[in-house]
């Protein structure tokens, strides 16, 4: 009887075993093969976005120093064109100039590009060189346009051509 009682706890040991096993193998180990292809998955993830987050830093340096670099171009499409103000700044460079307005426009989407004609008198050519040089210092942003028309009158030489001013159309749009 001893060895029937041994018998049967080793049957149902065995018994007990092999349904562990059975539950191991049908619960648990397509378990542990998801949660590696998610481990496996939420690495690549992590990488890309190391990836992504150190190229965002690199493009945020980029901008600010960009930003720096251009900052006295940026204020200049912030201030308005102020027509005395750069009569008196041309007055350095010519005798006589007047300055006709010709129209205005938008200017893609933010901007207003404002036409002006100028005819003005310089003793020397090169006098008109030194004041487009000057027009990069200006405050604001202003592009001589061609032809320019230079005739010889007495000992003056009469300049005729065209200025754009470009200016932000909206103020409350600012150039951060």
């Amino acid at each position: 009887m001893k060895n029937l009682n041994i018998l049967k706890l080793l049957i149902f040991l065995f018994i007990f075993i092999i349904t562990v096993f059975f539950i191991i193998f049908i619960f648990l180990v397509p378990d542990i093969k998801r949660l590696k292809i998610a481990k496996i998955n939420h690495d690549k993830t992590y990488n890309n976005y190391i990836y992504i987050d150190n190229n965002l830093k690199l493009k945020i340096k980029e901008l600010k120093n960009l930003k720096y670099k251009n900052l006295k171009i940026t204020r200049a499409f912030d201030s308005n064109f102020n027509e005395p103000d750069f009569m008196k700044f041309s007055k350095n460079f010519f005798h006589d100039a007047n300055l006709i307005k010709e129209k205005k426009k938008n200017y893609k989407q933010d901007f207003t590009e404002y036409y002006f004609k100028t005819v003005s008198k310089i003793s020397n050519p090169a006098i008109f060189y030194k004041f487009l040089n000057a027009l990069n210092h200006y405050d604001n942003i202003i592009q001589a346009d061609f032809p320019i028309e230079m005739k010889a009158v007495g000992d003056d030489i009469n300049t005729t051509f065209r200025l754009k001013v470009y200016t932000l159309k909206d103020k409350k749009i600012k150039m951060k």
